[in-house]
This record gives C-alpha cells, structure tokens and sequence, in this order.
C-alpha cells in the first residue's frame, strides 16, 4: 500500500508539473538580423569615457548621438542604401559625407568639411574584382584662413583586398615615398555594426585599422618604410553574448613609436 501511494503521488506530481509546464509562456526566439546595437562605449586607458547612442527606424540608422556632448549624426537612405550622412555640432552641420552607388556598391564619397572653411573632395572607388578594391584618402591641404579656401589637396592611394563577409584581409597604403601595408585577421562572431541597414558598405573601408567588418578583428599588424620605418599593431579580446554579439572588447595597440595602451569597448543590443 505503501509503494502504491508513493507511485501515485509521483505520477500525480509528474502530470501536475507536466500541465504547469504546458502553460508557461515562453519567450520567442530571437532573429539574429534584427539584432542592432543601442550604445557603444569606448574606455580608454587614462579613464576618459566616449559614449554613443542610436536611434533606428527597423534596422534603419536614423542618428547617432555623443553623449555629453552636442554632436550628433544624422543618416538619410534611399532605399537600403545611405545615401548621406550629416555630421552637427548644435544646429550647425560641420561634416558631410554623400555616397554614389554601381551595382549595390560605393563607388564615390564626396566629402564636404566645414571644420575650418570648406573643403570638398570625392573620394572614388574602383573595383577590380569582388574581392579587389583601390580609392584615394584624403591626406592633407594648405587652408587659407583669410579666405577660409584650401588648395594642395593631397591623397594617399589604398589598394585593399577584401572577404566575401566584408573582411580586409590585406591592405597597401603609399603617400609620395612612404609605404605602409596591413595585414588581419578576424573572429567568426557578429561584428555589432554588422547589422545596420547599409552601415558595412559606407564604413568597412573608412579606416585602415578595420575594426568595422562583417566579424570582429583579432589583429591587425602594419608596416611602414620610407622616410620613416617602423610597425603597429591592434589585438583584440572579446566577450560575446548569447547571439554571437560582444559585448565587451579589450583592445592593445602597440607600436614602435608610441607606448603601448589598451581601450575597452562596450556594447548594448536592442535585444
């Protein structure tokens, strides 16, 4: 009797659980495209915090905020495509940057620089293969504060070689004699920008240090000879969350002219 009433008060407790459970709600899953960040943070190593916020539209960037300050950006689309974003100081816009398209891809910049007169210059994108790009850098100008002009405009030529997930992979840089070239290598995780409607293609070539990718870099190594010789490097150590987003970066910059330092980066999702 006894044996009979304990299987009884299990199977009882087994159905009762069985039930509850068959009621709880459960949370959706989450699609990992929709998956965009709010607020990225940067520490560097004397404690100075930067802090930006996003607005969006879906996974359309609608501005971009620097907290603490009155500096803001503001993204226009056409399409899935941006086809300009506006840099303001306050009500003032001080940087512009309008973006030609060939077959889904940049193939112009035009840049307009309102931080001491105006400087305008386009910044073109020729495309070898898919995998294959050359552009031109802006690099330096004699300004005329009397007529707020600038001339002698000068750039750096850059010849990249790129993955098919938007990756560097290689770079060469070379400015009158002096060369510079640019090795990286990249996790298989989500990079946080990597899912802002036509964010990549806008920005994955902005920097030569690549840390706006389809992944997230590990490490870039550079090498420069000419006048001067000497290396660079970036190595980054990443936290991720449960989407394959990180949410924590520690990145080390060394170099042969500078003393090593270390900046962390934050990041927040929407979800």
């Amino acid at each position: 009797m006894k044996k009979l009433i304990i299987s009884s008060f299990a199977l009882y407790a087994f159905a009762s659980c069985s039930s509850s459970d068959d009621t709880l709600e459960q949370d959706p899953p989450v699609d990992p495209i929709t998956i965009v960040p709010t607020k990225l943070t940067e520490i560097t190593q004397d404690n100075q915090t930067y802090v930006t916020t996003f607005k969006y539209d879906g996974t359309k960037l609608l501005e971009s905020n620097d907290v603490g300050t009155n500096e803001k950006t503001v993204y226009t689309y056409s399409g899935d495509n941006i086809v300009k974003t506006e840099d303001f100081e306050g009500n003032t816009m001080v940087y512009m940057r309008e973006f030609t398209y060939i077959n889904g891809k940049v193939s112009a910049e035009k840049i307009t620089n309102k931080h001491s007169g105006t400087l305008v210059y386009t910044k073109n994108f020729q495309y070898l293969s898919d995998n294959h790009v050359q552009y031109n850098e802006y690099t330096s100008s004699t300004y005329n504060p009397t007529t707020g002009v600038h001339s002698n405009v000068k750039f750096t030529l850059y010849d990249v070689y790129i993955s098919n997930n938007n990756n560097l992979i290689t770079a060469t840089s070379t400015y009158e004699a002096q060369t510079r070239k640019y090795t990286y290598l990249y996790d298989g995780q989500n990079n946080p920008t990597k899912n802002i409607k036509g964010f990549l293609k806008i920005n994955f070539l902005l920097s030569a240090e690549g840390d706006v990718a389809g992944n997230n870099l590990l490490t870039m190594k550079s090498t420069y000879t000419g006048p001067t010789n000497g290396n660079t490097s970036a190595t980054s150590v990443h936290t991720y969350n449960n989407n394959n987003f990180p949410t924590k970066t520690v990145t080390t910059y060394t170099s042969t002219t500078f003393p090593t330092n270390s900046h962390t980066f934050l990041a927040e999702y929407n979800k």
